[in-house]
């Protein structure tokens, strides 16, 4: 049987970068979103998604993130959103 935390790992491999939709001129209101057993797993994947996405994309992060989560079956699926800017 699979304990809880492998259950998380497996889930968590599942977090992916959402597109990123204009802001203003050189910025974008930057997004990810992770699935995880509990929702303050989902909250911290989802950070770090977010993080490495705006990282890798050369983007320096502006503002606070915004996360909101979703209970859905067994899982939860959390989606932060920050605005960023090249």
């Amino acid at each position: 049987m699979i304990d809880t935390k492998m259950l998380a790992a497996i889930v968590a491999t599942g977090v992916m970068a959402l597109a990123a939709t204009p802001a203003s001129a050189g910025c974008v209101r930057a997004g990810a979103s992770a699935t995880a057993v509990t929702s303050e797993l989902a909250t911290v994947l989802a950070k770090e998604a977010l993080y490495n996405s705006n990282m890798f994309a050369g983007r320096k992060a502006r503002g606070a993130v915004s996360v909101k989560c979703d209970y859905i079956g067994v899982v939860t699926t959390c989606k932060a959103r920050q605005v960023a800017c090249t």
